[in-house]
């Protein structure tokens, strides 16, 4: 997989392709800066911000660097560094100071990983969706006209049919329009699921076609090898 883009996009690599489809996936399956800092402010909430915005598009950078740009505390960036690294979207290296003796880490955002955590959320979001769904298609919902709060037949049945907030008397809900939502919400979340399950084929396709050819290199290079030792030895035979 290709790391940072120059416009900080990760982009999920396949093996060449003519099939123009394929082509046309990789292309959909990218996360842009925006989906990346949504992502990682989801882990470390929007006080995280300033420092995945120095993390973005770079590698290798000193813990001491991130706390003098972001203008944050050491302790509290290491904190926020340590939840990322819990979450498996960074890696770090380390140094020992040569003058101080102590260790000093560097931290680099890992696309793989983010891109894992972004579909691993959107597969979470289908079970929460589906859920929902099935929820809206069985139950039967009712509300008052201020819309205080929804009650299902049986919460309504404990209210004697009335609001608990307003008191007012309640009626069905016409929920037509959210299970059309909820469908297509469905829908999208399934199509990128599928889109990502096909970059992952034609990446272990990729992955055994690579192995096959090195394979192939060396039988080749063992033949010559071996063929070179075969002339060498009838030559000394000769003289």
């Amino acid at each position: 997989m290709n790391s940072f883009h120059q416009k900080n996009e990760i982009f999920i690599s396949a093996a060449p392709s003519e099939n123009s489809a394929k082509c046309r996936i990789i292309t959909k399956m990218r996360l842009t800066t925006h989906k990346i800092e949504e992502i990682l402010i989801g882990i470390l909430g929007i006080d995280g911000a300033p420092l995945i915005k120095e993390l973005l598009g770079k590698s290798n950078i000193s813990e001491f660097d991130l706390a003098t740009k972001t203008k944050k505390d050491i302790k509290v960036i290491r904190k926020m560094l340590y939840m990322l690294y819990n979450s498996n979207v960074v890696g770090f290296t380390r140094k020992k100071d040569k003058q101080k003796g102590w260790y000093i880490y560097y931290w680099t955002l890992i696309p793989d990983n983010i891109r894992f955590s972004y579909f691993k959320t959107k597969r979470e979001q289908l079970v929460q969706l589906k859920s929902k769904l099935e929820e809206e298609q069985k139950e039967i919902f009712f509300v008052c006209e201020d819309k205080c709060t929804r009650l299902n037949f049986d919460q309504s049945i404990g209210f004697d049919f009335r609001c608990p907030e307003c008191g007012k008397l309640i009626s069905q809900d016409n929920n037509e329009t959210k299970i059309k939502e909820l469908i297509q919400k469905i829908g999208e979340l399934e199509q990128d699921l599928t889109e990502e399950h096909e970059i992952k084929k034609e990446k272990r396709k990729s992955a055994k076609q690579y192995k096959k050819a090195v394979k192939k290199k060396r039988k080749i290079k063992k033949k010559k090898v071996k063929a070179k030792k075969t002339v060498k030895k009838t030559k000394k035979k000769k003289r």
